[in-house]
């Protein structure tokens, strides 16, 4: 047995023992979604389950506000990504290509926000919102989604325009294109990876935010999927099959879009080592 072998073999354990810490949570989810309430605490609880059911799903979509809390998560998310993609795609080819005076101290600020907690944002967002009437609505929720997502995404965006060439923007000039033509039909092209990177940073932190939603959202006709789960969680009992079925259905997009976009996704973060 040669030290390589012995290398790769634990190395292969590690990561059978990680995947396993990984996998097991989202199983017992997905299962104890799928598992008749009736059944759900009767001993013993095997790790395996012989019978499943759909009761708790369509519980969930029939007799509770599941379906006006996707509505909501799904609107507020989409905001954010749409406001996260333009202005961080302009504000990181401005920091590429301008020369201004602050370019500097203003691309160190995007990072340095994330030296303090977002929640410190929190009161100041409420009495500003409270004081616009932008409480209990997708405008006011968005903008503090953006205002934690959008630094990061400057300064990937900034990263990748700073690698793709400036001769593909020049060539554009020269046949005539207008600086935003050689933008939008030359440069995003080649910034896609970037792209994508800044939209799923900026859809997975708008779909699981808690925090934000529940302190300006106190309108239950307004609460997005975080906050509306905890409202299966009552003083008299708590309904872990709803909860477990909900929990699946949040999941999915965002292991989705990872799934599907995750060689964009590794390239994005990757530009500029």
């Amino acid at each position: 047995m040669t030290a390589h072998f012995v290398v790769r073999w634990m190395r292969f354990m590690w990561l059978s023992v990680g995947m396993i810490f990984v996998v097991f949570p989202l199983y017992w989810m997905a299962t104890t979604a799928l598992t008749p309430r009736a059944e759900l605490f009767k001993p013993p609880y095997p790790l395996l389950r012989t019978s499943y059911s759909l009761e708790n799903l369509i519980e969930l979509l029939s007799a509770t506000q599941f379906l006006t809390f996707l509505k909501n998560s799904l609107i507020v998310a989409a905001g954010a990504v749409c406001i996260n993609v333009v202005a961080a795609t302009l504000a990181g080819y401005a920091l590429s290509r301008f020369a201004f005076r602050g370019k500097n101290l203003f691309a160190a600020a995007t990072l340095w926000t994330y030296m303090f907690p977002p929640i410190l944002l929190a009161i100041p967002l409420y009495l500003m919102f409270s004081t616009l009437g932008m409480r209990n609505s997708y405008s006011g929720l968005i903008l503090a989604h953006v205002s934690i997502s959008l630094p990061l995404n400057i300064w990937i965006m900034w990263q990748y325009f700073q690698v793709v060439p400036r001769s593909l923007e020049e060539a554009a000039w020269t046949s005539g294109a207008s600086r935003f033509r050689a933008l939008c039909e030359v440069l995003l092209p080649s910034a896609m990876p970037g792209i994508i990177s800044a939209a799923i940073f900026a859809f997975a932190l708008s779909w699981n935010d808690f925090a934000f939603a529940f302190i300006l959202q106190t309108d239950i006709s307004m609460f997005t999927l975080p906050v509306g789960l905890a409202t299966f969680v009552e003083q008299s009992a708590i309904h872990w099959g709803l909860i477990m079925a909900s929990s699946l259905i949040v999941s999915l997009p965002t292991f989705a879009l990872v799934f599907l976009m995750q060689r964009y996704l590794m390239r994005g973060f990757a530009i500029g080592k």
